[in-house]
């Protein structure tokens, strides 16, 4: 009897070096790729088909399963050391076992090369027994994800997921966790979705109008972890309305308007509760306001300062921490800048003229 085993020769992270670099860059590296691989299968005796664009199929065929296996072991460490010597890339191989069809073994590599998704590259790769029942995924990132959303922040949310499959990689079967990012996705949809039906629910029919679902189980073809980033930071760039620029604004002043009170709160702490950068915070408030962003936090503070000193008997000090600042000493120098006088004179002068 004849038994086959299939060796696939994967080239890593291609799609991000071809962008990075250009793809005539990116054919001159592949035809030296493609010359490793016919070099270490012919010294095997084993033959082989290019995958466009950037695999190779290599089959080596005997009688004894034992033989292949191992002659498949030599081959794959050869053809990435020959890969990594004569090209700037490195390579993953795949391997399935001894089958005794050219078609069954061929699957069993791909099979075997899917889990280069959650094992990573540079690396010979066996098909592992079939695991289990799936564990749940071992992080949950709804809330945050859900801010990012809300917000049109679509590199934040696609930065989020991927961070997120990065994560729960280790350990994961490749369908699994295919699966809970495709979950992820349509949970993405459904919080994006722009129309929705009389109940408040998402209306699915438009939804999948706008964006097949085809387009999101195309995961299932993705085996490449730094390609999945970018497919994920294309298909949210799809899924999520980007925010104009005065909404970004309106809900850094509503975050304003509910933590000013915080000694501690700075520009970047609000400037990651709506998902944009400090920088971009405070060129809308310069470009929309005419202000800055600490004018604007200063004036929320005064002002709640200024109201209890003419509703209340509140001692100064009670003031200051209740309107976000550390001391009395800090609400007296920010009164004397910005009113012209203490605040036990802002006081007197308004009980005496009334508020």
């Amino acid at each position: 009897m004849t038994y086959a085993v299939a060796a696939l020769v994967d080239i890593d992270d291609y799609v991000a070096t071809a962008r990075a670099q250009g793809q005539p860059w990116a054919a001159g590296q592949l035809r030296r790729a493609a010359r490793a691989v016919a070099s270490a299968a012919a010294r095997a005796g084993a033959t082989w088909r290019p995958e466009p664009p950037e695999e190779w199929l290599v089959l080596l065929t005997g009688a004894d399963p034992d033989t292949l296996t191992t002659a498949a072991a030599t081959l794959a460490e050869e053809v990435r050391t020959r890969i990594v010597r004569e090209t700037a890339w490195t390579a993953t191989v795949s391997i399935g076992p001894p089958s005794p069809g050219l078609h069954e073994a061929e699957q069993a590599a791909r099979r075997a090369n899917d889990y280069k998704l959650v094992l990573g590259g540079d690396r010979v790769i066996r098909l592992p027994a079939r695991p289990g029942s799936p564990p749940p995924p071992p992080v949950r990132i709804e809330q945050e994800l859900t801010r990012r959303v809300r917000a049109g922040d679509r590199d934040g949310a696609a930065g989020l997921l991927a961070s997120w499959v990065d994560r729960c990689a280790p350990g994961a079967d490749p369908g699994v966790l295919r699966n809970w990012l495709i979950g992820q996705l349509l949970f993405v949809v459904d919080v994006a979705g722009q129309v929705r039906l009389a109940d408040g629910s998402t209306d699915w029919v438009e939804t999948g109008a706008r964006l097949p679902i085809s387009d999101l189980v195309t995961v299932g073809a993705i085996h490449e972890r730094s390609y999945l980033h970018i497919w994920l930071k294309d298909i949210l760039g799809r899924l999520i309305p980007a925010a104009p620029r005065r909404d970004i604004l309106t809900l850094a002043e509503h975050y304003l308007a509910e933590h000013y009170t915080n000694p501690g709160l700075r520009l970047a702490d609000v400037a990651a509760a709506v998902c944009a950068s400090p920088y971009y915070i405070a060129h809308l408030f310069a470009e929309e306001r005419r202000t800055t962003f600490l004018r604007h936090l200063t004036g929320l503070r005064l002002a709640h300062a200024r109201r209890l000193l003419t509703t209340s008997a509140l001692p100064v000090d009670v003031i200051a921490s209740g309107s976000g600042y550390p001391s009395a000493k800090a609400l007296r120098g920010a009164f004397r800048r910005h009113v012209g006088c203490s605040p036990t004179e802002y006081r007197r002068t308004r009980f005496r003229t009334g508020p």
